[in-house]
């Protein structure tokens, strides 16, 4: 029960602190693009009253559900992708189609896609462990169709997390290591290749090693982030008073909102937040390793899997760790599928995690 009680605590205290920082970094954009400074943080506080509703609904799940109906769930995702190239259906910003046009709201498929493949792989491998080539097949072509179609948006970053999902899951159902070393080395080798033939890619790069080389276009979004985090010492200059969020700082509501965190509450904010999510990542953890089954085990897996991947690059891309790309901080970005997604995930953590009866843990 500790381990649900520690899942259901940090999901919620994030999901609610997400909204009141991104009030604070979008406040005065929404003011100037929509006359509403409360544009954002109305869309996501009703995504996250809909994700506690998912998250209950996550923890009470017959878990066997999601394995029984696993094809469809996988091809639903990749539907779901192919959606956004539709005309008039996909919904295109800063280049990149991304989202589906609902008419009264707008669905960002690669969310809800990246776990949809891992509640498939979850199914699948618990069924056929990888111990020949052929068991490798179908994972493989159905996380390489993923990656394919998120590549394509263009989401560099979501891929790289699907497809670094993909190899945990191979890995941890039992995929002999000749063959997951070669996994391993042709996804890297993918992902080179990627970077390369795209000269966007290449520019970031290169802003990564020396932001100052280009301060006013590939470096800025960097630098700026170095200005917050730098301004924020050790305990902030105070909630809602960031100055970076005047328009200095890109899309400070969502892939650099932990920026925003570390000037307003400090070293010493960031740290509480990082403390939290450890707390959920390593929660997560430990209810993979205590699971009933292999199903459970890879499902479980999956899910902390993407979460925990996705936190670390992103903070890791806001303090200049690693090489700027968009992706958002897990539960505090902006983005009411994506908090929704988190929250329902989060349920079906805590559904493994309680106790069942021990014809529940037989697949």
């Amino acid at each position: 029960m500790k381990l649900s009680r520690n899942i259901a605590i940090c999901s919620i205290f994030l999901g609610l602190f997400g909204i009141v920082m991104i009030y604070s970094a979008s406040s005065y954009s929404a003011k100037l693009d929509f006359n509403d400074e409360f544009f954002y943080v109305k869309k996501q506080a009703l995504a996250f009253v809909a994700g506690l509703v998912a998250m209950f609904m996550g923890w009470k799940l017959n878990l066997k559900y999601l394995n029984k109906f696993k094809w469809a769930i996988l091809i639903l995702s990749l539907i779901l992708l192919g959606l956004v190239f539709v005309p008039g259906l996909g919904v295109e910003s800063f280049g990149a189609k991304r989202w589906l046009n609902l008419g009264f709201t707008t669905l960002q498929p690669s969310e809800l896609s990246k776990f949809g493949l891992m509640i498939f792989l979850a199914g699948y491998l618990s069924e056929n462990p990888p111990d020949k080539f052929k068991q490798l097949i179908v994972p493989l072509i159905s996380g390489l169709g993923m990656c394919v179609l998120i590549v394509l948006e263009p989401n560099m970053s979501i891929t790289i997390c699907v497809a670094t999902g993909l190899l945990i899951m191979l890995y941890v159902a039992g995929t002999p290591k000749k063959w997951f070393v070669i996994l391993f080395v042709l996804a890297f080798v993918a992902a080179v290749v990627l970077i390369i033939i795209e000269p966007y890619r290449i520019k970031r790069l290169t802003a990564f090693f020396n932001p100052w080389q280009n301060p006013q276009a590939e470096g800025y979004q960097l630098i700026q982030s170095y200005y917050a985090l730098g301004g924020g010492g050790l305990f902030g200059v105070g909630l809602f008073r960031s100055r970076q969020k005047y328009l200095f700082l890109p899309f400070a509501e969502s892939d650099f909102i932990f920026s925003v965190i570390g000037e307003e509450l400090g070293l010493f904010g960031c740290l509480f937040i990082m403390a939290v999510f450890a707390v959920f990542i390593f929660s997560g953890i430990k209810i993979a390793l205590r699971a009933g089954c292999l199903y459970h085990t890879l499902l479980a897996t999956g899910i902390i899997g993407i979460i925990g991947l996705q936190t670390l690059v992103n903070m890791a891309v806001v303090t200049g760790a690693i090489p700027p790309t968009g992706l958002p901080l897990p539960f505090i970005s902006a983005g009411g599928t994506a908090l929704m997604t988190y929250m329902f995930v989060s349920g079906v953590l805590i559904n493994i995690a309680s106790p069942k009866p021990k014809s529940n843990h037989k697949m």
